[in-house]
């Protein structure tokens, strides 16, 4: 077989820089520059106006509560926010109530600025130290002026409250800071984050523009979004909500929470039409009950309000919004087309998991216990005997003699007789008992109902362990299909939601980094592998392009991962460019691979190749095919492209095999078998497992010593049941493996695996190509030039870890 493509590791000289366009590194620091200063300014504001926020009359939880959990989360910059919450504390209080929450804030800066608290701890830690604080400064304000339970109580309730609040700001912060990797909050944290809105509403209370109520106008606009991109039930859920939080700070009537609730639940009714439906659907919700509820003048400040807030919602970009329903999209704020989509999802895992305990409950009724395989000898000769007596006895006149009388000496020399037909395979007359020779009128025809019954006898067994080891290598099969389809199922189930956010964040980083990028997917993800496509407007270079998927796999990800393989789209980037990865800790093995054709033939009856398996295993494969030539070369390839797809697949090595074997066994009366030598090693432990089938001799090359693997098997597809040695062996960095066909070792020397492994240990190349060459070489010599039969090498050197 020609030549396939070879893939050889690369590793970058770490002392020389990697080309990067000049403007593409100014823009990333810009940009970072700048999304830093707006995340600071939105959270000091956000900080100002939770400061402002009253709650039953004069407390302010929010404030003391905000400060905490941001120096925790911005360690040493934390006590930047100090200064917007004392502004925000100052405009909405005076007098020695402000004094008090001043110092509260100012102990909580301090306190966090000082020492540090470890991440497994802030949860214990933070809302412990807010209620320390808020009792200390309240009880001292209490100390100095006049002492009363209800002053007591008060002091207590409102420091679990910032206690509690606290923990919300921590988990929406948290949230906030890791928003560059991961766009999507949580149910937790979109709880969190509504909370947080109520806290910043009523920190609005008391501004207005005009006759406009910004705290209205801002609530309807809230109760519009999330109506349009999370249905009816969102938006009169938020809209309870939010009702609810004028009555907060101040004595309302209530029927204002069913306004929002009922103009939400339109709004998202109407949603279905647009941006338009859901800001008239509010609207209309509010005019509805507005008629039956509210005074003239308390209509007109509602609609006005309810107008600003539509014609904002209708002003704001597209972008927007999509940008909100992919970051609450696993919140409920789904459209239909994702809802529909997760729903195909369960319903496709479903569907795998079902066929494959399915697959699994076949294969385990086709399956024969190991007692039932072999044929019961006790009870096919009582057959024979039964037979015996009726077929040959039975319309003799001594039968009662034999059968009744002498029935022991009759029974005793028919055993020897079926003794003797299964060690000679037949019975004569000087074979039969001297009592049977002298009595018996029917001898002659006894011994030949014998040898007949003998040879039922073998073909019934025969195929009693045909069926047996047909029903085996099915369940074997179908057991390796029930794997299978668990790994996918598993691989859904477990990187689904990793594999849609790696996809869009990393196709976002390389742009960031200024490669024109179309596109980026994730083929397969596990726990030390990964398999993406990157598809570019122009090509960037293949080791730019290799350096920057490294970085930004590695960041998304939070571990190191490494281009392993790597196969490039071009230069004008017409293909997809493919990347084959694996996380650090992982052992370089670098490929050397060299093949001849006897007699100097266009073709090759050999094949060899490597391939990547999961979790970092490496799959060396060399096949012989019977004879040379066309026919050879296409049975051996045939082959190795079966076992390299079972494997990849997730089949176990056996099974691969035995599927090989059976598919090569039932072709037809035509003998068509290969050998199978095949090795995987395991890049993490160093662990190699080397598989023969029929295969020559495997040599392990480390510093001076050879160590030889034989194996003691017959070829694939010869036998309906293959016959495999399974050897392992612990490989360490710089151990070399040296596997080749059978062709190698038809020299005319004595002792043929004992003189190949002399002749590698008298090797003093240091590549795996090399040895390949070297080898064909020391062959070419021993047959003066003449080659016997294909030859394939195929040579694998365990690298340091990367």
């Amino acid at each position: 077989m020609a030549d396939a493509p070879r893939i050889y590791p690369f590793r970058r000289d770490a002392k020389r820089s990697i080309p990067q366009p000049g403007y593409s590194a100014r823009r990333r620091i810009k940009v970072v520059g700048l999304s830093d200063l707006a995340t600071m300014l939105s959270l000091s504001f956000c900080a100002f106006l939770l400061a402002r926020a009253q709650i039953l009359g004069g407390l302010y939880p929010f404030g003391p509560a905000f400060l905490g959990a941001a120096s925790l989360v911005y360690p040493k910059k934390g006590a930047v926010y100090l200064l917007p919450v004392l502004l925000g504390m100052f405009s909405a209080m005076k007098g020695p109530i402000f004094l008090v929450y001043a110092a509260m804030c100012c102990l909580l800066a301090v306190i966090f600025l000082l020492y540090s608290v470890d991440g497994k701890k802030q949860w214990f830690v933070l809302p412990g130290m807010i209620i320390a604080s808020v009792m200390v400064s309240k009880g001292l304000l209490i100390s100095l002026t006049t002492f009363t339970d209800y002053q007591l109580m008060l002091s207590i309730f409102e420091s679990l409250i910032s206690a509690g609040v606290s923990l919300i700001f921590l988990v929406i912060l948290s949230a906030v800071r890791r928003f560059d990797v991961a766009r999507r909050f949580s149910v937790d944290e979109t709880v969190c984050i509504f909370i947080a809105a109520m806290g910043l509403l009523c920190g609005l209370n008391g501004w207005h523009i005009g006759r406009l109520d910004l705290q209205s106008m801002l609530s309807r606009l809230l109760i519009i979004v999330v109506s349009y991109l999370g249905g009816g039930g969102a938006g009169a859920a938020v809209g309870a909500m939010v009702g609810i939080i004028p009555s907060i700070s101040q004595i309302i009537a209530p029927s204002i929470i069913a306004t929002y609730a009922f103009s939400g639940l339109l709004a998202g009714v109407f949603g279905s039409f647009g941006r338009l439906g859901a800001a008239i659907g509010f609207i209309l919700g509010n005019l509805i009950l507005a008629l039956y509820i509210l005074t003239a003048a308390e209509i007109s400040s509602s609609l006005l309000a309810s107008a600003v807030a539509a014609l904002l919602f209708l002003i704001l970009p597209k972008q927007l919004y999509s940008r909100l329903k992919r970051s609450f999209a696993s919140s409920g704020l789904k459209s239909l087309a994702e809802e529909k989509n997760e729903r195909l999802l369960k319903l496709a895992v479903r569907k795998l998991r079902n066929s494959s305990w399915a697959f699994r409950d076949l294969a385990a009724s086709l399956m024969v216990p190991e007692k039932e395989s072999l044929p019961e000898e006790e009870s096919n000769i009582k057959v024979c005997m039964e037979q015996l007596s009726h077929q040959l006895c039975s319309p003799c006149s001594l039968r009662d003699i034999c059968w009744e009388i002498d029935y022991y000496q009759t029974f005793t020399g028919l055993i020897r007789l079926f003794e003797q037909v299964k060690l000679n395979g037949l019975v004569s007359m000087k074979d039969a008992p001297e009592n049977f020779s002298k009595r018996c009128p029917h001898v002659k025809e006894l011994l030949s109902i014998i040898n007949c019954l003998y040879d039922l006898y073998c073909r019934s067994s025969y195929w009693q362990m045909q069926k047996c080891s047909s029903r085996n290598l099915l369940s074997s099969q179908l057991n390796g299909v029930a794997e299978s389809l668990d790994k996918i199922a598993r691989e859904i189930v477990d990187f689904g939601d990793e594999r849609e956010i790696l996809e869009r964040e990393l196709q976002r980083s390389i742009a960031r980094r200024g490669l024109p990028i179309d596109g980026a997917g994730l083929i397969s993800i596990s726990d030390k592998s990964l398999d993406l496509w990157a598809q570019y407007v122009e090509c960037p270079g293949e080791n730019f392009c290799r350096q920057a998927i490294s970085d930004e796999v590695s960041r998304l990800l939070g571990c190191d991962f490494i281009v392993h393989e790597h196969s490039c789209g071009g230069k004008s980037c017409s293909e997809r460019c493919s990347y084959r990865m694996l996380a650090a800790g992982a052992h370089r093995l670098s490929l050397g691979q060299a093949q001849l054709a006897m007699d100097g033939r266009d073709v090759c009856g050999d094949s060899g190749g490597s391939i990547m398996l999961d979790e970092g295993r490496q799959l060396l494969m060399i096949s012989d095919g019977m004879g040379v030539g066309d026919k050879a070369a296409s049975d051996s390839a045939e082959a190795i492209a079966m076992v390299s797809h079972l494997l990849e697949a997730g089949f176990k090595q056996e099974t691969a095999i035995d599927v090989v074997n059976a598919a090569l066994s039932l072709r037809g009366n035509e003998e068509r078998f290969v050998t199978l030598d095949l090795c995987v090693v395991d890049l993490y432990s160093g662990m190699a497992d080397f598989i023969k089938s029929g295969s020559s001799a495997s040599y392990i090359k480390r510093g001076s010593q050879v160590k030889m693997l034989r194996g003691s098997t017959l070829p694939v597809g010869m036998l309906y049941s293959a016959d495999k040695d399974i050897i392992s062996e612990q490989l360490l960095p710089g151990d070399m493996i040296i596997m080749a066909s059978d062709g190698l070792l038809g020299m005319d020397v004595d002792d043929q695996g004992q003189w190949l492994s002399r002749v590698i240990e008298q090797a003093v190349v240091n590549t795996p190509q090399a040895m390949a060459e070297y080898l064909l070489d020391k062959v070419i010599c021993i047959g003066n030039g003449k080659i016997k039969d294909d030859i394939t090498v195929l040579v694998a050197q365990m690298g340091d870890v990367v």
